[in-house]
């Protein structure tokens, strides 16, 4: 069997294979198999890990939010501005990383996709409409802890100021910082230069996302962050430094964010979907 013949037996990438139907994602053990396959034709490591590579042959998992339960984040009264905690991801803890681990490996992110639907307020009284120039806005954290025992995660249904709320509600990513301190949990600090939008003054402790287009109502966003490159339009974040710094035992969250009276944003869903290299 020649060289193009094998890997397209094993990718179907050429006529008189079967296809698989619809979208296909492997398992550890189909990545180890593919590994197995490519060595038997005396292929370097480090062309096999390539060839997988740029087939993206990858297991993942996806992480979502639960369905019709929008996340609002406001700027109003005594508060400049709202961060609400859309989404709370295991990164490292989930059922594509596990069979990685036992196969004494250690996973890596090749890359993560955000998905997500959102709007703001739905007015301004500046002349940005349908701009980027926006203080509604989605970002990402890394919350990461010392103790690997540490299985105490804050809970999702304490508010900021005591009240029972279905939603985590702080000022912004720095303030959450300080109440999980106390449960042995912190975030980690982005590259001062990362920094995009009204993130300033906030205490670095949040990658920028994606803005929401000024009163354009709701609206679909796509960013990826990959080892090599990145994807978005305009008003998505760069992620400088992000996939760099994570670790073993992370955390990734999702935040709604608003700032300065009158802003708001509503995010209406989000999806991430991780893809793990080993």
């Amino acid at each position: 069997m020649s060289f193009l013949s094998s890997v397209g037996s094993l990718f179907g990438w050429f006529p008189g294979h079967s296809q698989p139907s619809g979208d296909f994602t492997p398992s550890y053990n189909d990545v180890c198999q593919a590994r197995a396959i490519l060595k038997t034709l005396d292929l370097p490591t480090e062309l096999v890990l390539q060839i997988l590579d740029h087939s993206e042959y990858w297991p993942q998992h996806i992480f979502v939010t639960s369905p019709d339960q929008p996340t609002v984040a406001q700027a109003a009264g005594f508060q400049s501005s709202e961060a609400c905690l859309c989404l709370d991801a295991g990164i490292f803890n989930n059922p594509a990383v596990d069979p990685i681990r036992k196969g004494g490996e250690i996973p890596k992110i090749h890359s993560i996709e955000f998905e997500v639907v959102s709007k703001d307020q739905g007015w301004t009284s500046e002349n940005t409409h349908n701009t980027y120039s926006t203080s509604s806005w989605l970002e990402t954290s890394i919350m990461r802890t010392d103790n690997p025992d540490n299985m105490r995660l804050p809970s999702p249904s304490t508010h900021l100021f005591g009240q029972s709320s279905a939603v985590q509600t702080f000022e912004d990513p720095s303030d959450f910082h300080s109440w999980v301190a106390d449960r042995g949990w912190y975030l980690v600090k982005r590259p001062e230069s990362a920094e995009q939008g009204p993130q300033g003054g906030e205490g670095d402790f949040a990658w920028y996302l994606q803005g929401n287009r000024v009163a354009a109502g709701r609206d679909g966003y796509k960013v990826v962050w990959a080892r090599d490159g990145v994807e978005g339009n305009e008003g998505a974040g760069t992620g400088k430094g992000f996939l760099e710094e994570l670790k073993e035992g992370d955390r990734l969250l999702v935040w709604a964010r608003a700032k300065w009276t009158g802003w708001r944003c509503v995010v209406e869903s989000v999806k991430v979907t991780v893809r793990y290299g080993f």
